[in-house]
């Protein structure tokens, strides 16, 4: 059960016109943050949503009436990604007319979500070593995981392009394109202020997941190192992240996160030195902690996707050799 977040702790000012507010999640991490922005002349932005659940819109809610905004006064969504503690409340905003601004390809991702039978995730399984029975029990889809947390808007009023600048109200947001944790990840940059808003690209204290799923890009990992460059490259002055504290050395922490994973890397590599294996093996030796408090599914699958992203760079590098085996696993080394 989740903690409920101290009244006072709700929200509060990271910068001029700038709301950090703090909303909650269903499981770990329990919170989310998402920012609201103002614009000049009564008008708001907001960088994601939290989830579509009753409790996180209620919170986002009593932030608004807190600070005297008015529901109709928030014009503006600047979207991160489609993942539900981002994007599940977009159906809710854009009904009360809020405009939504999210990539192309995160759009495909909802639609993917919305439609995904989980026959997908499990040919995929296999084929990575996973051992999933013919006929599995219980198989979840995307939509049976994220339930009520995931109420998308479906059309976005916008699709911003790489670089693109939206002029709002007195403020510029850039759009940065930074693949990797999902395909069409965007930071915001608000480029008076040099304030980034950063999703899940770059976290404080923990690493977002990147993993290769069933219909994924073929080299996230290799898209979310690019993408630390980029981001490092920018003039910043504070980071504004969806999970922990603003902090303001993003070129440090994305120092931190790419050594984090060209560790990961060679961990993995020594792990094939040995002989070719399947991703599922692999994960069970790189992420042995995850199989041992018994079956989590969820776990499982993650460690495994995870380990997939890590092995298709070593291939892409050249540092290890990619086969299709006549068993139709995948193997590497």
């Amino acid at each position: 059960m989740t903690e409920p977040v101290p009244d006072a702790a709700r929200m509060r000012e990271v910068a001029p016109g700038v709301l950090e507010v703090f909303l909650p999640l269903p499981s770990k991490p329990s919170i989310v943050n998402v920012f609201l922005i103002a614009l000049g002349g009564e008008r708001w932005a907001l960088v994601d949503t939290g989830t579509g659940r009753e409790e996180s819109r209620a919170a986002l809610d009593e932030a608004l009436a807190r600070r005297g905004i008015e529901p109709e006064a928030l014009t503006e969504l600047l979207a991160t990604h489609h993942h539900p503690d981002h994007f599940g409340a977009s159906a809710w905003l854009k009904a009360r007319g809020t405009r939504i601004h999210l990539s192309a390809l995160e759009r495909d991702r909802v639609a993917y979500a919305l439609n995904a039978s989980a026959e997908d995730m499990l040919v995929h399984g296999r084929r990575h070593g996973m051992p999933i029975p013919a006929q599995p029990t219980g198989a979840p889809s995307p939509m049976d995981l994220w339930a009520a947390s995931f109420q998308p808007a479906t059309e976005p009023d916008h699709l911003p392009e790489d670089g693109e600048v939206l002029e709002l109200g007195t403020r510029r947001f850039q759009a940065i394109w930074t693949p990797g944790h999902t395909p069409g990840h965007l930071c915001w940059l608000d480029l008076e202020s040099r304030i980034l808003f950063v999703g899940d690209h770059l976290l404080p204290k923990i690493t977002p997941h990147v993993g290769v799923f069933a219909t994924s890009p073929p080299n996230p990992l290799g898209d979310f190192l690019a993408s630390q460059e980029k981001v490092a490259a920018l003039d910043v002055a504070l980071v504004c992240p969806a999970h922990g504290g603003v902090y303001a050395d993003h070129r440090h922490r994305a120092g931190q996160l790419v050594a984090h994973h060209e560790h990961r890397l060679r961990v993995m590599a020594d792990l094939l030195q040995a002989g070719p294996k399947s991703a599922f093996e692999v994960t069970r030796q790189a992420f042995a902690w995850v199989f041992e408090d018994g079956v989590n599914r969820f776990q499982i699958g993650a460690a495994v996707m995870e380990t997939i992203a890590h092995l298709e760079l070593l291939a892409v590098r050249g540092t290890v050799p990619r086969t299709l085996g006549e068993d139709g696993v995948v193997r590497f080394g």
